[in-house]
């Protein structure tokens, strides 16, 4: 097979508890062709020690004062040489075999973006939750009732050229606003069902902590992108009609049962982010 070149950016910043395994489920993938990129902004825990460890396996990294997330990430691909691009947070995870899937899944000509399922994880790694995905609706995506989880989705690095890339002003919706103008600019998405990540919930994550900055991107990102405004009638019947057209989806994928063991799930998420996982950043 040929290999396209696969570059990851990790974003860090006093992430020594977790990044350790972050970095081993990346060079655990043996995949051949693979640029991981590791981008810290200068963190005083023991996050930089766990980097140089494991910098024989390394393509770059570098440990200097960042704006962010954002500005870390939009730097780690401005070095990037790969085809394929994504990135993964450092307390986040990659399943194995991930990288190969990935691989197959972007046939040439035919593949701008591609996404799997993602598992939820506690600060122990215990799994606590799962996502599930379809085939994409990009109008649900930009509606409501279709999401993404970011550990999950790889682009290729034309489309991400072309989007304009990360946008920094953006300090925590920066991964919505970028698959928010993949859309916009015809991207083509393919859906792999196989389950490509972990997305780690702690008490310390930007999911826990910045719920109202969230929000107020969020309406941002609205107010510039969307063809007609979020709380129109017609977006409420796009919501609807991509709910009813996934949950036909997951029953032609045998989801059934996991659909079923989400509603209660999905009533206690009003009360425990840590039992059902994070709410879509979309929906």
């Amino acid at each position: 097979m040929n290999y396209p070149r696969i570059s990851i950016v990790t974003p860090s910043y006093n992430q020594g508890r977790f990044i350790d395994a972050t970095i081993q489920s990346v060079l655990n993938q043996e995949y051949p062709n693979l640029e991981y990129i590791i981008i810290d902004g200068g963190s005083k825990d023991e996050s930089v020690d766990i980097i140089r460890s494991h910098e024989k396996g390394l393509a770059y990294w570098v440990s200097e004062k960042d704006s962010g997330a954002a500005d870390a990430i939009a730097k780690g691909f401005r070095r990037a040489t790969g085809d394929i691009l994504a990135y993964l947070n450092s307390d986040d995870l990659y399943c194995p075999g991930t990288l190969l899937a990935v691989a197959n899944a972007f046939s040439p000509g035919r593949s701008d973006v591609v996404y799997g399922n993602t598992w939820w994880i506690d600060t122990d790694g215990r799994r606590i939750g799962e996502r599930r995905q379809t085939p994409f609706a990009p109008m649900g995506y930009l509606y409501g009732g279709f999401d993404l989880q970011q550990p999950a989705v790889f682009w290729t690095k034309l489309a991400y050229e072309k989007s304009g890339g990360i946008d920094p002003s953006y300090l925590f919706t920066f991964d919505t606003e970028l698959f928010v103008r993949f859309v916009n600019q015809g991207s083509r998405f393919n859906h792999v069902n196989q389950f490509f990540a972990e997305f780690r919930i702690h008490p310390r994550s930007k999911s826990s902590t910045e719920a109202a900055r969230c929000e107020s991107e969020l309406e941002r990102l609205r107010s510039t992108h969307l063809p007609f405004p979020y709380m129109s009638a017609r977006a409420s019947w796009t919501r609807a009609r991509t709910r009813a057209q996934r949950a036909f989806w997951y029953l032609l994928q045998g989801d059934a049962p996991w659909m079923l063991s989400r509603i209660p799930d999905r009533w206690r998420s009003r009360h425990s982010t840590e039992i059902a996982g994070p709410r879509s950043k979309w929906m």
